[in-house]
């Protein structure tokens, strides 16, 4: 993963824009910031597991070990 997403801990989320498309990349997000900035997240499946949940990075931390995942990187 590009170092991008660190750059984005502080900003604020004003709009986000989602898409797909029949050509690579299958689907992308676009996080707007109200800076005039945004970042693109793209691939080919993208699920939102439902609504924001309770919690904080130990509580995500432990999620991901749960479910037998690997964390790459946490941006302070």
């Amino acid at each position: 993963m590009k170092s991008g997403v660190g750059d984005i801990i502080g900003k604020n989320i004003s709009q986000v824009v989602v898409a797909e498309s029949s050509t690579r990349p299958k689907e992308q997000i676009f996080l707007i910031f109200s800076d005039g900035t945004y970042l693109e997240l793209y691939g080919d499946s993208f699920n939102c597991a439902g609504g924001l949940n309770n919690g904080d990075v130990t509580d995500a931390k432990q999620y991901v070990e749960k479910m037998n995942g690997k964390i790459l990187k946490i941006y302070e």
